[in-house]
């Protein structure tokens, strides 16, 4: 396992998790038996969507549930936002964790590209069949979590949640992100492995680590991710 750096982060609650969905998901996605705070990110399950969707504006709903001292696990989109959230309050994040996250899809003309194709393609479809086409190469137990997590969403918040990612640049905040900081990518998923890098090569105190499994390594590597997240952040579940 990792060692988050100092015994001053091991004496806290697990209560003090904020864990940050993906794009497509809701606050459901994560295990029920962790403690912490689990919101649906604007246009997701219960939260409405919102005007001029972004990470930022994602950020600014989730700043009242904040507790004075938090830690952050941001998965995909989630990782945006905890990205964000650690950038503006540095004095009150006492860890990081971000899985499967890239801190923009902006690296290069190509994937501009393709990331505007991708928003166009989804865009356009059902959540219904979305879920669906998401699965199909994924193992059974993604495939019923997509389907089901994916398939409640509306149109307007898939496509939100596009938007978002795909404005967002959080490489300015790298520099200054000081907490000791877990980043997780899936091997199978090669799309996060250079955005993974740029976070790894940014964020000072960081550690990168590879773990078995896709996109959704919180539920296809379920058992090694939480035991690996709570052991980084000094938690118990």
């Amino acid at each position: 396992m990792v060692d988050p750096g100092g015994d001053e982060y091991k004496d806290q609650s697990a209560n003090d998790i904020i864990w940050l969905h993906g794009a497509g998901l809701s606050g459901d996605t994560w295990r029920s038996d962790v403690g912490g705070i689990k919101p649906d990110l604007p246009g997701h399950k219960t939260a409405d969507c919102i005007a001029n969707p972004s990470v930022e504006r994602y950020a600014d709903s989730i700043e009242p549930l904040l507790p004075n001292r938090f830690a952050l696990v941001g998965h995909s989109l989630g990782g945006m936002v905890a990205l964000e959230l650690a950038a503006r309050h540095p004095q009150r994040v006492r860890g990081l964790v971000l899985a499967e996250a890239v801190p923009t899809v902006l690296q290069s003309p190509i994937s501009i590209f393709l990331a505007g194709i991708a928003k166009a393609i989804m865009s356009l479809i059902s959540p219904e069949r979305l879920a669906w086409l998401s699965g199909l190469s994924e193992p059974e137990p993604v495939k019923h979590h997509l389907r089901q997590q994916t398939g409640s969403m509306t149109l307007q918040g898939i496509r939100d949640g596009l938007q978002a990612a795909m404005l967002y640049d959080g490489r300015r905040h790298l520099p200054d992100i000081q907490v000791p900081t877990l980043i997780i990518v899936g091997e199978r998923n090669k799309a996060t492995h250079a955005g993974a890098k740029l976070l790894h090569d940014g964020i000072p105190h960081s550690q990168l680590m590879k773990m078995p499994g896709g996109h959704i390594i919180h539920i296809e590597n379920a058992d090694r991710f939480y035991a690996t997240v709570t052991d980084f952040l000094g938690d118990k579940i």
